[in-house]
């Protein structure tokens, strides 16, 4: 749930005009929990290496899905680092040692303070700077491939003025 919070939070400070509908965050924080659960369990994996190389080339590949009009990257990749974040707070672990149970419990205080900064920081920018341009950050969302590629991706919901 907060990785679906998180990322059309993110989703809404960078592109408000464009309206969103859909889980994708929430989905991109469930592959987050996936990555953190294979980097957590390493041990447990036979081959982790190939089980993270799968997970990342679904994530570039989902990533490179998401350049195209319409499809919200922004939502993407801020559900992805709150579910990252919150993944590593809630998911059990197995301690293999109390050096490894320590420096489990320092991972899981530190990804739920920074995740509840991070929604601050965010809540904040929502209400008080909520449109600040980025003239390179569209490229995340969109890469025009030719000239009119990226320009039916917005909606001008602004009030009209003088009529």
């Amino acid at each position: 749930m907060s990785s679906g919070v998180g990322g059309t939070m993110l989703s809404a400070i960078l592109i408000p005009y464009m309206p969103e509908v859909g889980a994708s965050g929430a989905l991109y924080g469930i592959l987050a929990s996936l990555v953190v659960e294979v980097v957590v369990n390493w041990k447990i994996y036979q081959n982790p290496c190939i089980e993270l190389t799968k997970l990342v080339l679904l994530l570039a590949i989902l990533f490179l899905v998401g350049l195209l009009p319409w499809i919200d990257n922004f939502a993407h990749i801020g559900g992805f680092v709150f579910g990252f974040l919150t993944a590593f707070v809630v998911l059990p672990h197995i301690n293999y040692s109390d050096e490894d149970r320590i420096a489990k419990l320092v991972v899981q205080i530190v990804c739920g303070i920074l995740a509840v900064v991070l929604f601050a920081l965010l809540f904040i920018v929502f209400y008080l700077a909520q449109g600040s341009e980025c003239d390179n950050c569209s490229f995340l969302n969109c890469i025009p491939f030719t000239e009119s590629f990226c320009q039916d991706a917005t909606m001008d919901l602004r009030p009209r003025v003088g009529n």
